[in-house]
Formats: structure tokens, sequence, C-alpha cells
């Protein structure tokens, strides 16, 4: 299949102007209205402006966000949820973070703490942070000379934070890193390539091997790459059954969701899109004869109310051709494909098409239901109240922080055991319930050892203590049950007719994510 170049489709949630690319003298009428022309409305876009820049009662430093505000508000008209318009630094890094899947930088993953100061997590391996011995506990307290402390009043927040650390590989960078119980110390990185990664894995009792896509990212490599190689390992670790997880996953690029379908479908369509204005978006995705995951591998789909968008396409993928059960909760219901259009000043998120499942179903709106239904464990109304009272403060994050700082006893030496906080955990309940927030151990035992093992590097890839989803997927598996789930063979609709077996065209190049 050809790789898309400058442009790509993006399958994402997310929450110029058309009359500002009008000629001079192009006079067309806008719709719904005969009287009003283009023209005209160029016109009055131009003394709006204008007039408030001489009139409104405070100086007015920059237009130029009065034209974006215009940008964002014609966009906004179509009354799409993912058409929108980008901003710049937006886009540039959405072109890293979705499109590349990598950036230049040093490999830090950074958080803040109870005071508003930056500490690193946990240096990424092999990159330019963990080559110079920077540890999960170690403060950043200067970029380039520039104090780190992020507040309201100065306006500095984490992301203006990763801007200074990321810049272009083969560049310098001078961080001043203040280690418990030493003195502050300056190093000098040089910025590398650190990749994205979107992919976790891991070998479950009994040889079920369990794969963990949290976005589908990266035109070359990237998820592909990454899931290719945990299916490889888990193969050759004896995998005799796969739990594909894609809970939380947002969406991504169609194409790497492709590819991740085509890995377990050997005939037929995975996907197909459709405009209703533009034929050139009419697209075609046959799956491929090449079978990474052979059919005698019994395979498990985890999916829940927040799987959306391309992990809707692998999920619809997998239930139509009947090649896995999902276990889970009914999908997101985004059927809807976008494509990244660049601007002068940023670039626009537009929607393209529709896309249709193997059976030639559209999920907008709809979603998709699993075979076997689990809701997640949740708390009572009551509890639920309350923990949404929680999450609109920070006392865990603060309570856990400072619980760290304090049990940091020795230079490079983060605690790493969960269940000496955990001890300590009716203290932050009872400082809860002088708020009015009351909230059983077990609910904020769960999400204190989330950030426990954020904050010290810990990298839990399943956590069967709180997944029942999880957990039934494991007994389907154990009690050979997958046959009795796609059995009798659902009523099937005709997929629509193909016009060609070869891979789908690659997309036109645009001005360039």
């Amino acid at each position: 299949m050809k790789r898309y170049t400058l442009s790509f489709i993006v399958l994402v949630i997310a929450i110029g102007i058309p009359f500002l690319l009008i000629t001079p003298n192009e006079r067309d009428a806008m719709s719904g209205d005969e009287r009003v022309t283009r023209e005209l409305l160029k016109d009055a876009l131009e003394k709006a402006i204008q007039t408030a820049t001489i009139n409104y009662y405070k100086p007015i430093e920059d237009t130029n966000k009065m034209y974006r505000g215009a940008i964002k508000g014609a966009l906004a008209s179509l009354d799409d949820t993912y058409t929108y318009y980008i901003l710049e630094r937006e886009h540039q890094r959405a072109v890293e973070n979705l499109y590349n899947a990598e950036f230049g930088g040093l490999g830090v993953q950074i958080y803040e703490d109870h005071r508003g100061f930056i500490k690193i997590s946990k240096p990424i391996p092999n990159t330019p942070a963990a080559l110079a011995n920077l540890q999960a506990g170690d403060y950043i307290t200067k970029v380039d000379g520039k104090r780190i402390h992020l507040s309201e009043k100065n306006g500095m927040t984490r992301d203006s934070v990763i801007d200074l650390l990321r810049g272009k590989a083969d560049t310098d960078v001078t961080i001043t890193v203040q280690r418990k119980f030493l003195e502050p110390f300056e190093v000098t990185l040089t910025r590398a390539i650190v990749p994205i990664r979107s992919v976790k894995s891991t070998m479950l009792d009994g040889n079920i091997g369990y794969i963990q896509i949290s976005g589908f990212i990266g035109n070359k490599g990237g998820t592909e790459e990454e899931f290719k190689n945990a299916l490889t390992a888990h193969k050759a670790a004896g995998m005799k059954a796969l739990i594909l997880d894609l809970r939380g996953n947002q969406g991504g690029l169609l194409n790497a969701a492709y590819h991740i379908a085509d890995a377990f479908i050997n005939k037929g369509l995975i996907v197909s899109t459709k405009s209703e204005t533009n034929s050139k978006f009419d697209e075609e995705y046959p799956a491929t004869s090449n079978l990474s995951c052979p059919p005698d591998i019994p395979l498990i789909v985890l999916v829940n109310e927040y799987s959306a968008s391309a992990s809707e396409i692998v999920a619809g993928a997998i239930k139509d051709t009947r090649r896995g059960i999902l276990v889970g909760q009914k999908t997101y219901g985004k059927g809807v494909v976008q494509k990244r259009y660049e601007l002068s000043d940023g670039s626009m998120s537009l929607t393209i098409s529709t896309y249709y499942t193997p059976n030639g179903t559209s999920i907008n709106d709809v979603g998709i239901t699993p075979q076997v239904s689990i809701e997640r464990e949740e708390p009572d109304e009551i509890e639920h109240i309350m923990l949404r009272k929680l999450d609109s403060t920070d006392f865990v994050e603060n309570f856990i922080s400072k619980w760290i700082d304090d049990a940091h006893q020795k230079p490079g030496e983060m605690p790493k055991d969960f269940s000496l906080l955990e001890r300590d955990l009716p203290k932050l309940q009872r400082t809860l319930e002088e708020e009015n927030i009351t909230v059983g151990l077990r609910w904020l035992k769960q999400r204190a050892e989330q950030f426990f093992n954020l904050y010290v590097g810990i990298d839990q890839v399943a956590n069967l203590a709180y997944d029942q989803q999880l957990k039934e997927a494991i007994r389907i598996i154990e009690a050979n049950e997958i046959e009795k789930y796609l059995n009798p063979i659902p009523e099937t609709v005709e997929p629509p007719s193909t016009t060609q077996a070869n891979m789908p065209p690659e997309h036109e190049t645009t001005t360039e994510e």
C-alpha cells in the first residue's frame, strides 16, 4: 500500500476562511441570500476589524487574533465538531506527535509537583536524558537560564516548558537540575530524535498476549511497527491467545488503523470511505493475504465508550469479519474522516468523508456494540459525585507528590513501593472529609496508585486489581468461549461492490501535517 506524503488522513477526537480566498473580481452570491456576495462579506469583515481597532475601549495589540477568530468562526458555522482551525504551534505539535511519531528533544517525561515546580518522572531509555543520568525525581529548575515555575501569574504552563525542552535534533540546551540532597547542577544536552510510543505489551498468565494501543500514530513506523514488534515477541514466547486493548483510544491515522486490522484479516474489505461531494475521497482498503496474527490465535478486543474513530475501524473490522470478539462497552461512534490542510498561519482539520465497516455499516453517532458487554465497576451515585468533585481538585496529586518528596531519602533512589504510601491514605481521606469530599478507600487507592506510578516512573501495563473487563476477557479465553459468542453466525449485510482489488490510491499532496 502506498504511504501518504505530506497530506494525511486524520481520525481523531477533538472538540482559510472560504470568503477570504475569493479573488477581488469574484461576485458570486452566497447561498441562502442572493443579496449578499462574498465580496461584501469580505469588506464587512475588514470594516468590522478596522472599526474595532479604532474605537474599542481598550487598545487592541494584535489584530491578527481577530482574523484568526474569523477563521475559527467560519469553520464553526459548519456545526461539525471535527472541523476546526489549528494555530501554527498546535499544528507543529500535531505533526510531531501524530504524523511523525517523533520529535527533537531530550527524552524526559515531566509533571508538575504540588508547588508548581517541574519534576522528571521517567527518562526514556537511550535518549539524551537517560545517557546524561537524569533520574526520576530530579527537578528542572531552569532551561537555558530561564527559571521554571508554573503559575497563572507568570503564564508558564507545562506545555510551554515542553516547548523549551523540544527543538531541532543536534541543537544544544542547558538545563539546571536540582537533585534531592545535592547542590543544583547544570548539564548541557544535545537534542536527539525521540520516538513517541503508542503500544504497550506484556504476557499474561496462561500465555495470553496483551497489547494495548493508545493511539494510531506515525506515517512511517509508529504504531504499526511497534505493534508488529510486540506481536512477534509474543509469538516467539508461545502466545496461545491475544487480547488487544483499544479502550480509551480516541483515534489517529486511518492508514495505521488499516495496517493493524490487516494483521488479523486476509480477505475482503477492512474499511471504505465515501464523500457526498468529492469522489476523490471515495476509498476502499482491502485486506492483504499477509497475516501477522494467524487465525488459530483466539482474539479478544477490549473497547469502551472512549474507543473512537480509528480504534472503531479496527474493532468494526474484527467484529464484522468474525475474526474475534469485542468485550467491554459500546464505542463512541465517530465514523467520519478528517484531512489536515495547511494555511498560512496554521492549519485546518476538515471532515472529508464517512467511513464504513466491512459490512457496509456507518457507525457515526451510533458506535459498535460488543458481543460481551461488561460495564466498568463504577461507584454508586453519591460516591460518583464525590469523585467528580475530587477530580476537579489537586488534592490527590499534591498528596502523592509531597509523600514522594518526604519518602525520598537518598540521592537517585525514588520510593517504588506503593504499599508504603497506601498506609497513609487514611490521612488523605480525613483531609478530604474536612473539605466535604467523602471518598471510599478503594476508589482513592485506585487514583493514588495511578499518580504514584506516573511520578516514580513505574510503567504498569495491566492491573487486574481494578480491571473487570480484562478479567472477563481472560476468563472467556481460559473457558474457550470465544466461539460461543461468534455463533450462530449473525445476519450480514452485503458489502458494497468492490471496484478495484488493488491498494487505495495515494492521497493528493497538499501544501502540507
